[in-house]
Parts: C-alpha cells; sequence; structure tokens
C-alpha cells in the first residue's frame, strides 16, 4: 500500500502537452511528451553561449514547451537548494562558467527560468515589468483588493547584446504583483504573461505556475500518478523548497488571479531572416484566451457554475459528487483507480511539513547570524507584518509560520475526513488492514522521531526539538526577528531561560500571541502599532489595535489519532514537555530542507 511513483500514464515520463493549437501555429490541440531525466538520451542543443541572445525561433513550438517543462522538471528533482545552486547544478543541462550569477526569490525564480531557456534556445521573450492596482487605489501592488493590470513591458523579440544584464536585471523589475490579474481584463492594453488552465494532466504540467495570493509563487515540477502538484519555489532567503500544490496556495476570487497559470505563447510575426538565421524585425503577438485549448475559468468558478454567476458559489463535480477545491484537484489529476490510504497520507504530509520546519530553521538560522535579535525592538511594527520590506521582511517569518500552520491544521482535518469517509463507505478511499488508529499511531511516530532539528540558544547550547514538538509548541513560534532564538522556536520554562530578550521584548512577544494563533495571512490590514497599542482582538477591533484571532485552531494530529484510538501507542512514545539540551562535539548537522519522499526519485525514476 502506497504511493505509486510512477512518472506518466504507461510507466515513463509522460506530459500530455498541447501543441500551441492557436491560429498562428494553424491545428489542433496535440500531445507531447516530457522527455526522460536529464542525461538520458534527450539532446540540450545550446543556440546561445556567449553574451548576445539572439532569437532564432519565431514562436515557442510544443518541442520548446516540453523542453521547458523537462528542464523545470529536471531541476525540481535535483536537491539543488537555491536558484544560483540551480542553474549551476547538474541538473542543468544548459550549465556554462561563462554563464551569469543568477539569484532571486519567488518571483524572480519564475521569470528568470523561462528567460534563462528562452536565451539559450533562441527563442523569443517578453515580461510585464510594471502593473497598477486594477482600481486604481495606493495599495501595495502585491496585494492589492482588485488586482492589477499590466501597465509596463520588455521584450526579446530579435536580440540583445548582453543576455547576463538583462537575465540578472529582472529580479529587480518583478515581484508576486505580476501574477495578480484578472484572466479575462489583467492584461490591459498589452498582455497577461499567464492563464489560468483548466484542471487536467495536459494542461497542469512542470512549468506551470502555482500563484498565491499572499505573495508567494511556485512553479509546478511534477503531478504525480496519486495527484499530487509537486511545486519547487524560491524564497527571500534565497533558499529553494519543494512542497505540494494545496490549501498553502489560497483560492481566490478571479480578479485575484490565484492559482494555476500556464504561460501564455508569443510569437515574432512579421520578422525578416539574418544570414545566421538570427530574426529581424516584426511585431510580438500574444495568443488571445480564445485561441488557447486549455484555458479555463474552472478554478474560480468550478465545473459547474452556480446560476447566480457568483464565484464562490460554483460546485467542483467528478464522478457525480461533489468536492471541495483541493480535493477536486487531487482526484481529476490523478490516474485512473486512484483511492486515498489514510496512512500513506499522513505520512506524506508529515513529511512535507517536516520539510517546511527544517526551512523555517534556515530562514530563522540566517536572522540569528545577522544578529539582529540583539538590537532593540522597535517602536512600531511594520505597516503590514506579512508585505513589507527591509530587514522585517528579510529577517522575519510570519508568511512561513502561517503556511506551516496552514499545513498542520489541514493535515489533522483531512485526516478526519479520511477515516470518516472510510468509516461510511465512501469510494476513493482505502484500507488494508485491521487497526487504522494503531497505524496512524505508528506512522506518526516514525516520522516525528525521523524529522528533527537543533537550533542554538543564545547561550550557544543547542537545542533538540522533533515534529511533535514543533506541532505542540506551533502557535509560540515567534516571527518577530527581534526576538531571541528561543522565542523563535517556543520555547517554555527551563529552555527559555538563557533568553537575552529584556523585559520590552518580552512584552511584545506576549502581545503577539494574538497574531501567532492566526493561520490566515492578512495583508490589507493595518498593523504598524506600538506596543501600547496592541490589544485583545476580543475588546478591539483590528483597527483599533486588535490585531490576530481569540484562539488557534485544532492542529493536534497526535491527540486526533490518540482520540481515534491510537492512545496506547501514543501514550508509549509521548515527547516530554521539557526539551533538555544536547551536548555535541562535532559540528552542527548541515541542514536539509527536502521532504523525505523527495529521495525516492532518485529511487524510482526512469535511468
Amino acid at each position: 500500500m502506497g504511493v505509486t511513483w510512477i512518472f506518466g500514464r504507461a510507466g515513463k515520463a509522460v506530459l500530455a502537452l498541447a501543441v500551441l493549437g492557436w491560429a498562428v501555429l494553424g491545428g489542433a490541440a496535440a500531445q507531447s511528451e516530457i522527455p526522460p531525466a536529464i542525461n538520458n538520451g534527450w539532446e540540450w542543443p545550446v543556440v546561445n553561449d556567449g553574451k548576445a541572445w539572439k532569437v532564432f525561433k519565431a514562436r515557442w513550438e510544443a518541442s520548446d514547451e516540453a523542453g521547458y517543462a523537462a528542464f523545470v522538471q529536471g531541476l525540481g528533482r535535483s536537491t539543488c537548494s537555491s536558484l544560483e545552486a540551480c542553474l549551476k547544478s547538474d541538473a542543468n543541462p544548459y550549465r556554462s562558467d561563462k554563464d551569469p550569477t543568477l539569484r532571486g526569490d519567488c518571483a524572480d525564480m519564475a521569470y528568470i527560468l523561462r528567460a534563462y531557456y528562452a536565451w539559450k534556445n533562441g527563442l523569443p521573450f517578453s515580461f510585464q515589468n510594471a502593473m497598477r492596482a486594477a482600481d486604481r487605489s495606493g495599495d501595495d501592488i502585491r496585494y492589492s483588493r482588485a488586482g492589477n493590470i499590466v501597465s509596463g513591458r520588455r521584450a526579446i523579440r530579435n536580440s540583445v547584446r548582453n543576455a547576463h544584464a538583462f537575465l540578472q536585471s529582472i529580479g529587480g523589475e518583478v515581484s508576486t504583483a505580476m501574477f495578480r490579474t484578472h484572466p479575462e481584463t489583467g492584461g490591459g492594453r498589452s498582455f497577461d504573461d499567464f492563464y489560468p488552465v483548466e484542471i487536467s494532466r495536459e494542461a497542469v504540467r512542470p512549468g506551470v505556475i502555482a500563484y498565491d495570493i499572499y505573495g508567494h509563487v511556485g512553479i509546478v515540477y511534477e503531478v504525480l500518478e496519486d495527484g499530487r502538484v509537486l511545486v519547487i519555489a524560491s524564497h527571500p532567503d534565497q533558499s529553494v523548497t519543494r512542497s505540494t500544490y494545496g490549501p498553502n496556495f489560497m483560492r481566490s476570487k478571479p480578479a485575484l488571479g490565484a492559482g494555476l497559470k500556464a504561460w501564455r505563447p508569443i510569437s515574432v510575426e512579421g520578422a525578416e531572416t539574418n544570414a545566421d538565421g538570427s530574426l529581424r524585425g516584426g511585431r510580438l503577438r500574444p495568443a488571445a484566451n480564445n485561441e488557447l485549448p486549455h484555458y479555463s475559468l474552472e478554478q474560480y468558478i468550478g465545473n459547474t457554475p452556480h446560476p447566480s454567476g457568483v464565484w464562490h458559489y460554483g460546485e467542483f463535480r467528478y464522478n457525480d459528487r461533489t468536492y471541495k477545491y483541493y480535493d477536486y484537484v487531487r482526484r481529476k489529476l490523478a490516474a485512473p483507480g486512484f483511492s486515498y490510504a489514510p496512512v500513506e497520507e499522513l505520512r506524506f504530509g508529515l513529511q512535507t511539513i517536516c520539510s517546511a520546519v527544517k526551512a523555517r530553521k534556515i530562514a530563522v538560522d540566517k536572522a540569528m547570524t545577522s544578529r539582529i535579535y540583539l538590537k532593540p525592538h522597535p517602536r512600531r511594527l511594520p505597516r503590514n507584518i506579512y508585505g513589507t520590506y527591509g530587514a522585517w521582511e528579510e529577517y522575519s517569518t510570519p508568511s512561513r509560520d502561517a503556511r506551516l500552520k496552514v499545513s498542520f491544521i489541514e493535515l489533522r482535518r483531512d485526516m478526519q475526513a479520511l477515516v470518516r469517509d472510510l468509516e461510511n463507505g465512501a469510494p476513493g478511499v482505502h484500507y488494508n488492514g485491521d487497526d487504522l488508529a494503531g497505524d496512524l499511531a505508528d506512522a506518526f511516530e516514525e516520522e516525528k522521531n525521523a524529522c528533527t532539528i537543533t537550533y542554538w540558544r543564545s547561550d550557544k547550547t543547542r537545542m533538540r526539538l522533533n515534529l511533535a514538538h514543533v506541532m505542540e509548541r506551533l502557535f509560540d513560534l515567534s516571527f518577530n526577528p527581534y526576538q531571541c532564538p528561543e522565542r523563535r522556536w517556543g520555547a517554555r520554562g527551563a529552555e527559555l531561560e538563557t533568553c537575552t530578550d529584556d523585559t520590552i521584548k518580552a512584552q511584545w512577544y506576549n502581545a503577539l500571541r494574538f497574531l501567532r494563533y492566526q493561520a490566515e495571512r492578512s495583508y490589507d490590514v493595518r498593523m504598524d502599532f506600538s506596543l501600547d497599542e496592541l490589544k485583545s482582538p476580543m475588546i478591539a477591533s483590528a483597527e483599533a489595535g486588535g490585531l490576530g484571532v481569540e484562539a488557534p485552531a485544532d492542529a493536534d494530529i497526535r491527540g486526533y489519532i490518540a482520540r481515534l484510538g491510537g492512545s496506547d501507542v501514543l501514550a508509549d512514545n509521548a515527547p516530554s514537555r521539557i526539551v533538555t539540551p544536547v551536548a555535541y562535539s562535532e559540528p552542527a548537522p548541515s541542514a536539509v530542507y527536502f521532504p523525505a519522499w523527495h529521495a525516492r526519485f532518485n529511487q524510482t525514476r526512469p535511468r
């Protein structure tokens, strides 16, 4: 029993990829195969290898899209841990000592990978480099309430002399604001770089963008046989992680453009050909929505829209049943005959969460290395703790912590729903055993023990935590970079005694507990309050300083399993609430922030 790790319908790496079946290419949609893993017979010719970027192809053909999908898939399957490392690794078949050094966060990575591939393959490239709020408000366009409209664009139709400079400039011109567009009107007088795709294996493929309206972007690198969509993403601390597409990528109204989006095909029309085969002149033409075979508003309005036209009243129907959106995505993308296995779902979920915890450690360690926690606490919070600039954005973790909370909360809810479906005999769920509670408890214990981190306290002693410790203190983890490492990891009792925070910082920690209880990120709330202005949300509105929520949601997976009947196993392995220092004579272990399931690629992918 378990996840089938086969990439494609027929036991090989297959991508049902639509040919760019719009009018310019003249033809109906077809399918193209994802090439095998790199260095497995696939040819990767390099068209541009120096500083110049010459365009030799007037359009992205299906073979180019398939090659880009394989390029992204290779990086995703690898163990590279930063954008720079990914492009310099063996996973990049185009790597060259002459390449520029490219770094960036999530939005930068999405654009840079596409541009890098276009450069190496002599393809045209264009990107929107200026946006305005659709309602012309003064909102931060990364979190605008009405979405954005494209107001500026850069393009390479023929050539640029210095591709290195062009690629390195992208990071300073794009942000997650570029993805926050209405699928029908977001292009304005120009066009939108992306379009929402239908939920199918033909449309959701490596290279597709996964946009979270709360300021994050990932890139799909795999769709598994069980319907899971795997995502690679960079972060402000430059780390690159792997995760899955789910509630951590919030669904939204169409105006905000959330969800799974493909790159819009472009072509250069009317160009002439130079002696070396490169293009001269011509105009850039984007494909219109009605020319795209996989364009769909399904993610927003459902596959059964509501007669009222209200987007969130639409239903997601599959095999004559209505499902929640993320469950629908799994089932729709899964191979025929797929069925949920609760124990394997728990394992996969905990492994994914473990990866997020270890990635958080990297971010917190970076803040500790900067010694920002030794500086005086600012008099006020940023205008919004989730979306800001400067030291707070670089060293704080409120968005990362919120996604971690959502992961725990949703996994606990998913397990309860799967158990309920199993008890009710619902289709699509199976269990081959006679003690589900005991098997879930065993799986939890094994994954908990396999997931450990250590952190340095203020006195340079090290503490070891496992996944259960993190879950228990989930809503005590401080996102505030000005607080000691002990508080960043939710320490209590003796573990907290070495904290260097003064009285003022301790008061800040206490005052921010209601924000720590909150799993949902709220970018449209003013938060620049001073310590004495912060109040409990039970007695004041957010506008008056009552930030956060009164109590946290239930994220106690362990407790649910115990109540289900696995209490004997869990009681025998109950974690101590007192975490004692761990003595090490050797250096601290290197950080690893790949989910345990990621290693299976090296064991099962085609050779």
